[in-house]
């Protein structure tokens, strides 16, 4: 029996094995491949993804206003620097500055893409960031690390830099500025909502901020804009909308005016923008602080006869209420009529009593006289300075002598003891000054506050008229006043004077006249007062608030205001600056005193202009007249009236910022009718937060030496959270 294999056969047993043995191998080859594929892609992910995530937590720590892309305005960008905190103490938070208000940046950080063969992302850190680098400096130093690749040749004073790769083998690397969009639709009108724009380098001067409509949401009715503020200067003071508007393009109309009641200063401003591309501009000055308000929440002022008031002088048309202004306190009116206290006949056109007079002449002894004038708002209907008190003289009652006039304010209606003492009142006539009654021609005598300054007039008081009056008679024995008959013609309305026999002699005060009749029991009157004018204050001061700037770098600064001044009136403005704050914060400690100081012209500078707090004080004086409200002349004319007042609208401090990033925000007046709309700085778009776009690749080995590229991108969009801390 033959044993074994035969050539034949063991060849072909290893022929067999052969083929096992390569089909095994190939399997393994293939896996071999495919492994390595897999495992490259997954090491590629890990990288953008690792990459991705640290430069998003550092954007979102770092602040909107320290962000710089490399070249400007030319999208995507080659690099982008930020500034980070550190944490040198270990407490594990951010280390703060000025008493922990603000973050202490330590190290600046640009993620940069090299252009260069092996292509690679990298990120650059500058640490002991200069904390008094400009705007320009930042933005060189960036331009430098990219063309270098580091920053060995880029630091800045006290700056030490480090550059790392974060990977090599760049297919693209791009980035973006978010874009500045935003909805003005609510479902009610003119919801009030601050809103940041975002960032941008911004310059000295003026500059236009661009507000173009790109859609509407699709439950508004229209694409309108609403606007109240609007914040872009490097002090963040908010300027009003409406001040600044210069124009709308496109098919829109231009800026109106709404939202009173609801905007800071009474009103905002709308554009009716009707279609995509319409736009609304308003010009603003780096830097700015404007005064609008005068009284706000927080503020310190001090003044003396001056208020804040809304005020029609300057307000948009069907305003009711005005803009605020500050101005005189009080106002020019007939404040009370006699005829409106006395029984009487038919009203006449404007609602005041005539009287009606006995015919037969009386006399009365000598005598004073004591007339109740009502302030409770029944009679008198305004507050206001003066009084001044109208007679009328006639040839009736010419024989009157009044040797003494004043004016007090009793406890009650009924109660002839004064809480005031008398403030003694002069003659005056045609706008001049009379020594007595006697010397006034027959007509309107006034009678006015003898004093330096017209007294205030308050409704809720009790007022006392006193006159000391006898009446020169050549009968014997006759010498009192006496009513001879009159017709009194349609332009009097006077309050008459009762005589009262055996009341006792100036200036003691028995009891006085209360409701005046025509007749009592047969006794005649006699028309005397006609009417009560309250007036403004003659003159006044306003001390404003003290305004941060803060500008540190001495930049001077100049003033400007827009204020109504009626003809005769005046107002003189005074503006100080200094660099150090009283204790309280609400003086400037190294200021000139301001009765040191000159006044200032409309835009021009001022004592101490390159501090860094400024302040403003106006001084006003009321414009006079030599007529009453009634006959509305003798308007900047001397006399005993004071018929208007200077109304200042707003003050503006203006200075060149530093060229530094700022914000761009606005006080949204939110409303259905509402559009989408995008917004730019000169034409310049604004910094919102940052895209990163990275895709890397790796070529590989496939079976048959052949390369596969393989390929991970990723993008993340970030917004800063520290933005203005």
């Amino acid at each position: 029996m033959r044993k074994g294999f035969t050539l034949f056969e063991t060849m072909f047993a290893v022929a067999i094995l052969g083929l096992v043995v390569s089909m095994a191998m190939g399997t393994w080859l293939l896996f071999m491949y495919k492994s390595n594929r897999a495992n490259t892609q997954v090491s590629l992910d890990m990288d953008v993804r690792s990459v991705i995530e640290k430069f998003r937590s550092e954007i979102r720590n770092t602040a909107r206003e320290t962000i710089i892309f490399y070249p400007q305005q030319r999208e995507p960008y080659e690099a982008v620097g930020f500034a980070l905190a550190g944490d040198q103490d270990g407490d594990g938070l951010m280390d703060m500055k000025n008493a922990g208000s603000n973050i202490l940046w330590r190290q600046t950080v640009v993620y940069h893409v090299w252009n260069h063969s092996p292509h690679q992302m990298r990120r650059t850190v500058f640490s002991n960031r200069n904390a008094d680098a400009s705007y320009a400096d930042r933005y060189n130093q960036i331009a430098s690390v990219v063309t270098s690749g580091d920053g060995e040749g880029s630091c800045l004073d006290g700056e030490v830099a480090s550059t790392s790769v974060l990977f090599e083998n760049l297919f693209t690397g791009k980035l973006w500025h978010a874009e500045a969009r935003f909805d003005g639709y609510a479902p009610q009108p003119n919801r009030r909502e601050r809103v940041t724009f975002g960032s941008l380098p911004l310059g000295p001067g003026e500059h236009t901020v661009n507000f173009t409509i790109i859609g509407k949401n699709p439950d508004a009715t229209g694409r309108q804009l609403r606007l109240d503020q609007v914040n872009a200067t490097l002090s963040g003071w908010p300027m009003e909308a409406e001040l600044c508007a210069v124009g709308s393009g496109g098919a829109a109309s231009g800026p109106d005016f709404v939202g009173q009641g609801l905007a800071s200063a009474a009103y905002g401003l709308t554009a009716a923008t009707a279609a995509e591309g319409d736009k609304l501009s308003l010009t603003i000055h780096n830097d700015a602080i404007e005064e609008c308000v005068f009284i706000g929440e927080g503020r310190n002022v001090s003044f003396s006869n001056t208020v804040v008031r809304f005020d029609m002088t300057n307000a948009p048309a069907d305003f009711e209420n005005g803009v605020y202004v500050t101005k005189l306190d009080g106002q020019y009116k007939t404040a009370w009529w006699g005829s409106s206290q006395a029984f009487g006949a038919s009203p006449d056109a404007v609602g005041h009593d005539f009287l009606s007079y006995p015919q037969s002449g009386w006399y009365y002894p000598g005598t004073n006289l004591s007339i109740r004038i009502p302030v409770d708002g029944t009679y008198v209907r305004a507050d206001g300075f003066g009084p001044v008190f109208r007679l009328f003289k006639t040839g009736n009652n010419d024989e009157l002598q009044i040797w003494y006039a004043g004016y007090g304010f009793a406890e009650t209606n009924n109660s002839p003891n004064l809480t005031t003492n008398l403030v003694r009142l002069a003659f005056y006539q045609n706008g001049a000054r009379k020594t007595s009654w006697i010397n006034c021609s027959r007509g309107v005598v006034e009678l006015r506050p003898d004093t330096t300054a017209l007294e205030p007039v308050y409704m809720g008081q009790n007022m006392i008229l006193s006159l000391g009056v006898t009446v020169g008679s050549t009968t014997p024995g006759n010498d009192g006043m006496r009513m001879l008959p009159i017709t009194p013609p349609a332009t009097w309305r006077c309050w008459c004077i009762k005589g009262a026999a055996a009341w006792a002699v100036w200036p003691q005060w028995p009891g006085f006249l209360v409701e005046p009749v025509l007749t009592a029991s047969g006794t005649p009157v006699l028309p005397l007062l006609m009417s009560m004018v309250v007036n403004y204050a003659e003159t006044g001061t306003y001390v404003s608030h003290v305004f941060d700037t803060k500008s540190d770098k001495g930049a001077s600064k100049s003033i400007m205001w827009e204020a109504n001044v009626p003809a005769g009136s005046t107002l003189s403005m005074y503006a100080r600056g200094g660099n150090t704050l009283t204790d309280d914060g609400f003086d400037i400690s190294d200021a000139s005193a301001w009765e040191n100081l000159g006044e200032v012209s409309n835009g021009g500078f001022f004592s101490g202009n390159t501090g860094r707090y400024v302040q403003f004080r106006a001084v006003y004086t009321a414009q006079p007249a030599s007529s009453s409200p009634e006959t509305a002349g003798g308007l900047g004319s001397a006399g005993p009236y004071r018929s208007d007042t200077p109304r200042l609208r707003r003050v503006l401090f203006t200075w060149d910022g530093e060229e530094k990033y700022v914000d761009i925000a606005a006080e949204l007046l939110k409303s259905p009718d509402c559009g989408i709309f995008k917004v730019d700085v000169d034409g310049r778009d604004l910094v919102q937060g940052v895209t990163m776009e990275i895709e890397i690749f790796k070529d590989v080995l496939t079976q048959g030496a052949a390369k596969e590229r393989l390929r991970s991108s990723l993008t993340a969009e970030v917004e800063p959270r520290n933005s203005g801390k």
